[in-house]
């Protein structure tokens, strides 16, 4: 009776995960169509058998209790290392891995600039167009005027395009796109690295697993972008930071500084480590474990004061302009009220455990000081930008990932206090089916955002339609563009021109001008950019754009290429672009650009 309870309590343990794993899942066996989107029925079930087997066979099934935990608490490191596997295989499978945007063509173009050897140099704009605005519309998302006239440099910090640049050294084309993949992977690994010196060999994998099935990770992995990585190197300092020797603060401030090279605006939590290593070390050992978490740190922050000076005019002045300009003590309340917010209900209510983890203060708890720096470090991310500029989206929880490694790790506690506090065997099960209920609302939640499969369609749409522009367009065309004024660059190989910068007074000039440059000018819009475009170029609301199309995507919203030229060519038949199902990684291609008459 009782290998019948722990079996069929298996199944159904299974059933849950993998639905929870998976979304959903469906077979048709003989005929019978079997579906499954929902674990609750197969969490209702397992715990029915769990009090059964409590109540009818105590001793026997808090052995086995015992023994499971034993197994995976042996077994923690090879665990948390396939939960880190499927983080990466997460971020491979469904990311766009495009340079579409400002962010993603930001941060691939400039890697690309740093490993050709052009970068810290300035770019110099290809052309010297009659309009007030003349220069800015040359510089696509992602960048910014140059110090010099007629250039323009990069918005953003070095630290992503240089680990970026390396790959492309190691692996190619497709090189940008594994370094946030694999900081996916580290990023839950060094979770589960500070989760076991707070909360033990179980505690770590249970942080690891919340970190790895948190929306915001798993959101933010399909992106080329600073935040995963951020988020892995930070949490690799905390690991450094809390090792007692040498080569942990050396480990612990590599990670420091690399990570500040991805985000220059986290001073504070460098400062936050050299002091806990200061203060956690004794005698001459602190003054020298200091000094070498420090070493890596200095000529980072000195090589990005130096970059800003070169690029923005002033050390303290960024890519997204003054300090002053983006802080603000009128941001601090709208930030209070939604940081939270966005936090419990993308992570689920299951975050008040982690208040629990505060019992580490009042009883005897082998892991306290690592408890401690988690919720310093935790505060001192949200501190950083807690002033910082308002945003509306969830997704902007982003921000805060270099310290959601240690607010995972701080649930993590709270759960294993939870498990020691209630009797056995019930802290334990209490514990495991707080595990699955926050992974069946965290993955619910990412699934209601459609995180695992639209997303890659909908971004190959740049690399699609710039291939076109490749294939299809004349040598001498410029493209106006805004969403698509990076990707049309890095792939499609023609000049863009940005139409959101177009002084509204010059308008009806802007084609005229370009033809007499001898260019042949297009607009490349989403559908959701008419509005804008009719705004910035002064034509009716209410009225269709005036151009004929010569390309038309009608999938993941809508994508339309039109002819400007005002010498109308023969009618041709408008091309249909079908979107690829897969990326096809390739090298930028060199911006052609020859005006009629030229060779």
């Amino acid at each position: 009776m009782r290998r019948i309870l722990l079996a069929l309590s298996a199944f159904f343990f299974a059933w849950a995960a993998l639905v929870v794993a998976t979304g959903g899942i469906q077979w048709r066996i003989a005929g019978v169509l079997f579906r499954s989107r929902d674990p609750q029925r197969a969490l209702l079930a397992l715990i029915a058998l769990l009090l059964v087997q409590v109540f009818l066979f105590r001793e026997p099934f808090e052995r086995d209790v015992d023994r499971v935990v034993a197994l995976a608490r042996r077994a923690s490191p090879w665990l948390a290392g396939i939960v880190a596997a499927v983080a990466v295989a997460h971020a491979l499978r469904y990311g766009g891995c495009t340079a579409g945007g400002s962010d993603s063509y930001g941060y691939v173009s400039e890697a690309y600039g740093w490993e050709t050897g052009h970068l810290p140099r300035a770019y110099d704009l290809p052309l010297s167009l009659p309009f007030p605005s003349g220069d800015v519309m040359q510089m696509p998302l992602g960048y910014r005027a140059g110090p010099a006239p007629h250039t323009m440099v990069p918005t953003y910090a070095p630290g992503l395009p240089l680990l970026m640049a390396v790959g492309i050294r190691l692996t190619g084309a497709i090189g940008p796109y594994l370094v946030v993949p694999i900081s996916a992977g580290l990023f839950v690994w060094f979770t589960f690295c500070l989760g076991r010196r707070a909360a033990g060999p179980i505690g770590g994998l249970v942080a690891a697993i919340v970190a790895a099935t948190s929306p915001i990770v798993l959101f933010q992995s399909l992106w080329p972008m600073s935040d995963v990585p951020a988020g892995a190197l930070w949490t690799g300092a905390i690991v450094g930071a809390l090792g007692t020797s040498r080569r942990s603060a050396l480990l612990g401030g590599l990670s420091a500084a690399i990570g500040l090279f991805v985000r220059p605006n986290l001073p504070l939590l460098a400062v936050v480590l050299a002091l806990w290593i200061f203060a956690s070390a004794r005698g001459r050992e602190r003054y020298v474990r200091a000094a070498i978490f420090c070493a890596p740190i200095l000529p980072v922050v000195f090589s990005i004061a130096a970059l800003n000076a070169m690029w923005y005019g002033s050390p303290f002045t960024s890519g997204y302009g003054r300090t002053a300009d983006i802080y603000a003590l009128a941001n601090v309340w709208p930030n209070l009220q939604r940081y939270p917010v966005w936090l419990w209900h993308s992570q689920s209510p299951w975050i008040l455990v982690s208040l629990l983890s505060a019992v580490a203060f009042v009883r005897p708890w082998p892991g306290r000081s690592a408890v401690a720096l988690a919720w310093i470090f935790f505060l001192a991310t949200a501190g950083s930008y807690i002033a910082y500029s308002q945003f509306e989206e969830w997704w902007y929880l982003r921000f805060l990932l270099p310290g959601l490694g240690a607010f995972y790790v701080l649930m993590a506690v709270g759960l294993t206090i939870l498990a020691g506090l209630v009797a056995r065997p019930w802290g334990k099960i209490s514990a495991a089916v707080i595990v699955l209920l926050i992974v069946k609302s965290t993955t619910g939640f990412a699934l209601d955002k459609s995180i695992f499969g639209p997303l890659k369609r909908s971004e190959h749409r740049y690399a699609d339609v710039a291939e076109f522009i490749n294939h299809a367009l004349p040598e001498n065309a410029v493209v106006l563009a805004m969403q698509h004024s990076g990707n049309v660059r890095i792939w499609g190989g023609r000049l863009t021109l940005r139409y959101d910068f177009i002084d509204p007074e010059w308008a009806p000039r802007v084609v005229p001008e370009l033809e007499q440059e001898g260019l042949h000018p297009y607009l490349t819009i989403d559908d959701w950019e008419e509005p804008d475009v009719k705004r910035h170029l002064g034509l009716a609301a209410d009225r269709p754009l005036p151009w004929p199309y010569i390309a038309r995507m009608r999938d993941s919203g809508g994508v339309t290429i039109y002819d400007l030229a005002t010498t109308r060519a023969p009618a041709a038949p408008v091309v249909a672009l079908e979107p690829e199902s897969s990326p096809q990684f390739s090298a930028p291609k060199e911006i052609v650009l020859k005006p009629r008459g030229t060779h």
